[in-house]
């Protein structure tokens, strides 16, 4: 399956998520290969966001997936809820990101019909890696007690390595055969799975 894949970095997000994808489907996943370069971080994403899936569609690519993280602390940006509406979450200056994504999205993706899209949930990516890995953090939403830097040096060690060792140090967590059981029990990867259901068809 070619899946156009959008996050905060070149390398280490889209290749974390490319592998997670392989494993709730169960099936190959291979990224699309566009010319377009996503400035680093969230705002850079979400500025080109809607001309690469453009472009995504009209290679005859039908999924995507993209992902941007709130940075944690507790002014941080709200952790998605069902039933947030994205344009009011959108609008706010530290609104839930999540829906700022969905908001962003070219309204073919947003409403699943020709193409399917999932927006990542997750607060921050390394919340899911540390809860595979067992560490134990506070909850039910540790973002609010630890900046995404934090969780970042947490999980990495210090100096924060290159994205590929990121990447490959992120894999070997998600590798686990216990992985997708012990990340199930996050209310934002359990959304995440949610969105997967009927990609296969």
């Amino acid at each position: 399956m070619k899946v156009a894949i959008g996050g905060e970095s070149k390398q280490y997000d889209p290749e974390v998520y490319r592998f997670l994808l392989g494993r709730v489907l169960r099936t190959d996943i291979e990224r699309w290969e566009s010319d377009i370069v996503f400035l680093p971080g969230w705002k850079g994403l979400l500025k080109i966001l809607p001309t690469y899936l453009d472009r995504a569609a009209s290679a005859g690519v039908r999924h995507a997936l993209v992902a941007i993280d709130n940075d944690g602390g507790a002014d941080g940006p709200a952790e998605h809820e069902m039933n947030h509406q994205a344009s009011l979450e959108a609008a706010k200056d530290r609104g839930c990101r999540t829906c700022l994504l969905l908001d962003t999205l070219p309204p073919d993706w947003r409403e699943g019909q020709r193409y399917r899209c999932t927006v990542v949930p997750v607060q921050t990516l390394e919340t899911w890696l540390l809860c595979v890995r067992g560490d134990k953090l506070k909850a039910p939403t540790p973002e609010q007690f630890y900046y995404r830097w934090y969780l970042k040096k947490l999980f990495f060690g210090s100096p924060i390595p290159e994205e590929a060792e990121r990447a490959r140090l992120a894999i070997d967590q998600l590798g686990k055969p216990d992985a997708l059981d012990i990340l199930r029990q996050r209310r934002s990867y359990r959304y995440f799975e949610m969105q997967l259901c009927g990609w296969q068809t």
